[in-house]
């Protein structure tokens, strides 16, 4: 059995906008077990995308991420870092790599493969219509049998 995006992908995937904050995205992130996200303008077009290696990456986590851990040192303190009030434009990826709904799996997983990705947004004409995920090809892998086709 052939598959493809559409039977894989998450319909109408959790979304932000540019002007939410760090620390808000990292919420978003933890509520939902996610680890990133589409982010939209004002005008609801797509805009990037923010990951979770996207924040550990950046360079004004630096400080926040050097921290050592010590007993006792409680995230707290962490949390009024100036580095988690950065809005998520700062950071976001703004490349968009987009795959149509009836592409195969297999089609999916090279353009993921080839440029180190582990998600890809879903569109047609143009608009966000799902998000696929390394995730959910993992998930279709360990629910089928054998004589699945990706």
């Amino acid at each position: 059995m052939q598959f493809y995006v559409k039977d894989i992908m998450t319909i109408e995937p959790v979304t932000i906008k540019e002007n939410i904050s760090i620390r808000d995205v990292i919420k978003i992130f933890s509520s939902n077990e996610i680890s990133g996200l589409p982010v939209l303008d004002q005008d609801n077009n797509l805009s990037g995308v923010i990951s979770a290696t996207d924040i550990i990456q950046n360079e004004s986590s630096n400080d926040f991420f050097s921290v050592p851990y010590k007993e006792g040192i409680e995230f707290e303190n962490l949390q009024n870092s100036k580095f988690l009030d950065h809005p998520v434009s700062t950071m976001m990826s703004r490349e968009l790599f987009t795959i149509e709904p009836d592409a195969t799996i297999a089609q999916m997983a090279k353009v993921m493969y080839e440029n180190k990705i582990h998600r890809l947004l879903v569109t047609e004409y143009n608009k966000l219509i799902g998000i696929v995920t390394t995730f959910d090809v993992l998930k279709l892998l360990a629910t089928s049998d054998e004589s699945v086709v990706i």
